[in-house]
């Protein structure tokens, strides 16, 4: 077992709360800088023993099967005696500790009844005595325990700062036992094999070489990106063409005439299909743009493609043949330009190749329905592909290719279907009928997992769907303290298919729709029309509660391939969000009319993003003024009292906070953008990713000064930003005062029973603390020490 090399100093005992919240950053640094040897272990019983002027620092790991403790990392202790000194739970302080998942105190260890000395140890010079137990879920998953020479009473911050201690140690020890049964298994799996081959060659003695099937399947761990959320179990599914053309009759066998019909035949019935497609996707997710079926159907309506067919069926070949000759020029041709349009378009040829080819060989559209629980996995699909899946058994999907914004990612997260994209290889990897877990939130797959693995997934299945049947009564309650302060908790919503799952979970209202979506998955700038379409939908969809419309955040990482927007060298700092929607008043104007025209409907708010300047948001509004004239001018109904608000995500917003309160009727605070503008750090960037911490004081200051200023302004006040949604903030940001928390449907009643756990005073004496700390290790272990002390450490587990 490695051992870690620590600093000698002079420590001295650390009593007070900021010597403590070290400690618990300290040991957190060691958990997240571990390696595969479980040096990590050693490192933390060092650094407490060390830093808490500890004679002995041990941890004991538990097995559950044998009921024993083994000793497992120990400072003070003799090193040798690790591994070797093992006892049952009915033996020794540390059983008792074990026994009672409570932490056992002994002043003079040596003189209780149930002390049980092993010799090898040397521990007969240590008297007093803690043990705390490491628990995981209500799982025992060890002992943590120090000893001193002199007799000696902890005291109760002493004990709770061991008991905070014990829950980071808790995930490092889960670690370590699955780790420990994977290497048991993988050295039993080989043990098998090598037993297998020598079976094989003693058999090859006597009758000659012979090659026996293996049914032992390796372990894989697919890494890719996170397309669609949650976790899913299942047996692979290879998705792969209906038909192909490597088997095709290619000479003509009949007469020209009767292949030319025959051709002319299976274009018809493919325009016929696509047209029944584009209706159902338009159904099932209205942002996506089913302009592409539109596409597909004038390209197949063309002399062009099927006079080519016509003339190379009149050279002697068949037309099936002279399909596939005519969609590899066509291909070819586009493929060769320049131009992400025409690139498109080679896809588009493709597409509708197979298309007509299925019709030229009888295969009509088939849905997919599995008996039992799929992952379906494929290097890419299409949106009609996945469209045709009946989801009711699918558990997830795999794509070797594609990314978090194509068509197939947005249709699976609308259906909450895990998905993870950009796994490399997992065509090669992957075999039909492997089991596979794909986790949607990590971006991983894993192939024919060890049961540990699946067992693992299993029980965090188990529990989500405990927690969330005990959720489910908070549904239709307030999120209200125990003192009677309210907050509204809304939903961030991209599709419309996120409706239902913002009313399933009991959302206030709708606190963000990102409207940039259709725009990226459209060909083009969507018409009026088009967006109000939209809007519309999803005003009637939230039944009379409120909805705030974002306008367009296009930009950065977010621009629309027809944009045509050369490559910048700072594209978070360059020509994005506002700024676009105030340079482009041809494709602004249309959005805020089809907002405005919402607006009739139900209670709709318009807020407008990434805005530095009062003169930005003064020219916003003189530009929503003159969309209300017009709309007035040609009679059409809006709203002339919608709400107009703003996002503070640049310091400079939040500087002029009190100007700005002047302008709009409220605040929505984007964190994301606004943490990383403040700390100067792109969290997409895995070198400084560390260091965007949204409990960073300077990012707390700004929010507090932010709510301070809209409170004194009597404007209502938002977080929609990730922040929203990590229960860790939430007790601080209520304490501050907000209003409004918008976070995803997913996290809604978790922070709903946070809310009414509490007395607002006490979150707001928790939120005055913390404004006063200096340093994130000190933020952190205040919160931390306010959650325990109120109890709420399972919900911070179930969403860790």
């Amino acid at each position: 077992m490695a051992r870690t090399a620590i600093k000698k100093s002079n420590p001295k005992p650390m009593t007070d709360r900021r010597q403590g919240w070290w400690l618990l950053e300290e040991i957190g640094r060691i958990i997240a800088a571990e390696s595969t040897d479980g040096g990590g272990i050693q490192a933390i019983v060092d650094t407490i023993a060390e830093h808490m002027s500890m004679e002995v620092a041990s941890i004991y790991l538990y097995d559950p099967d044998a009921r024993e403790l083994t000793l497992w990392a120990t400072h003070g202790l003799d090193s040798a005696s690790v591994g070797n000194v093992k006892m049952s739970v009915d033996e020794g302080l540390t059983g008792i500790v074990a026994q009672k998942m409570e932490p056992v105190m002994a002043v003079d260890a040596l003189a209780h009844p149930r002390y049980k000395y092993f010799p090898e140890t040397g521990e007969e010079r240590y008297h007093s005595f803690l043990g705390v137990p490491v628990v995981e879920r209500g799982r025992l998953l060890g002992v943590l325990i120090v000893q001193t020479s002199r007799r000696r009473r902890f005291t109760p911050a002493e004990v709770r700062l061991f008991r905070a201690i014990a829950i980071p140690v808790a995930g490092l020890l889960a670690q370590v036992q699955l780790r420990a049964r994977l290497e048991s298994q993988e050295q039993e799996r080989l043990s098998a094999q090598q037993r297998l081959d020598e079976a094989v060659n003693l058999l090859a003695r006597y009758e000659g070489p012979k090659r026996l099937p293996s049914t032992a399947k390796s372990h894989v761990r697919l890494a890719g990106f996170s397309a669609a959320p949650g976790f899913g179990i299942g047996r692979a599914h290879m998705m792969k063409p209906e038909v192909s053309f490597a088997n095709i009759v290619r000479e003509r066998k009949g007469p020209a005439k009767r292949e030319r019909a025959r051709a002319r035949l299976a274009v018809r019935n493919a325009i016929h299909e696509l047209q029944a497609t584009k209706q159902r996707i338009q159904e099932t997710v209205p942002e996506v743009d089913a302009a592409v079926f539109d596409a597909q159907r004038m390209m197949l309506e063309d002399e062009t493609l099927i006079g080519r067919i016509d003339a190379l069926i009149e050279e002697g070949i068949s037309a099936e043949a002279a399909l596939e000759r005519t969609v590899a020029e066509l291909t070819s041709s586009f493929e060769k330009l320049d131009d992400g349009y025409f690139k498109d378009r080679a896809l588009d040829i493709r597409d509708i190749g197979q298309r007509v080819l299925r019709h030229m060989l009888g295969v009509g559209e088939q849905r997919r329905s599995f008996k039992s629980a799929v992952v379906m996995v494929a290097t890419d699909v299409a949106l009609s592909d996945l469209a045709m899946v009946e989801h009711e058994n699918l558990r997830g999907v795999v794509l070797a290719s594609g990314g978090v914004t194509s068509h197939a990612s947005i249709l699976a997260k609308s259906l909450e279907i895990p998905t993870v994209v950009g796994a490399d290889h997992a065509g090669e990897v992957i075999h039909e009928g492997d089991h596979l877990i794909v986790d949607g939130n990590a971006g991983v797959v894993y192939v024919n997992p060890p049961i540990e693995v699946v067992r693992e997934y299993e029980r965090l299945e188990r529990e989500y769907r405990a927690f969330n049947r005990d959720l489910e009564r908070l549904r239709d309650m307030p999120a209200e303290t125990l003192d009677g302060y309210q907050v509204t908790i809304s939903a961030n919503i991209a599709l419309l298919a996120d409706v239902n799952l913002a009313l399933l979970h009991g959302a206030d209202g709708v606190g963000l729709y990102r409207t940039e979506l259709p725009f990226l998955s459209h060909r083009d700038f969507l018409s009026e029309d088009e967006q109000f379409d939209l809007y519309r939908r999803l005003v009637l969809g939230m039944e009379g509660r409120p909805v705030t419309i974002r306008t367009l955040d296009l930009g950065a990482d977010k621009y629309p391939r027809y944009l045509n927007m050369p490559r910048e060298e700072n594209p978070f700092l360059g020509w994005r969000s506002i700024r676009i929607s105030l340079e482009m008043p041809n494709v602004f104007r249309p959005q805020l009319r089809a907002i405005l025209r919402a607006s009739a409907l139900g209670p709709v708010r318009v807020m407008f993003p990434m805005i530095s300047s009062l003169d930005e948001i003064r020219q916003v509004k003189w530009l929503l003024a003159e969309a209300k004239h017009e709309l007035t001018a040609a009679g059409v109904a809006f709203d002339p009292n919608m709400q107009v608000g703003m996002m503070l995500e640049v310091p400079a917003a939040v500087y002029l906070a009190p100007n700005f309160a002047e302008e709009v009727d409220f605040f929505s605070i984007g964190t994301n953008d606004l943490i990383q503008y403040i700390l100067a750090v792109d969290r997409s960037n895995r070198k400084v990713g560390p260091l965007y911490e949204p409990l960073h004081p300077a990012v707390l200051q700004c929010i507090a000064n932010a709510i301070a200023a809209a409170k004194r302004a009597g404007k209502r006040v938002s977080i929609c930003g990730e922040m929203a949604a990590d229960p860790t903030c939430t007790l601080v940001l209520v304490g501050l005062g907000l209003d409004d928390l918008s976070a995803g449907p997913f996290f809604i009643p978790a922070i709903k029973r946070l809310i009414r756990a509490v007395r607002f005073e006490d979150v707001q004496s928790l939120a005055d603390e913390v404004l006063r700390l200096s340093t994130v290790t000190e933020v952190k272990g205040c919160i931390f020490e306010t959650i325990r002390e109120l109890g709420l450490i399972d919900i911070m587990e179930m969403y860790r």
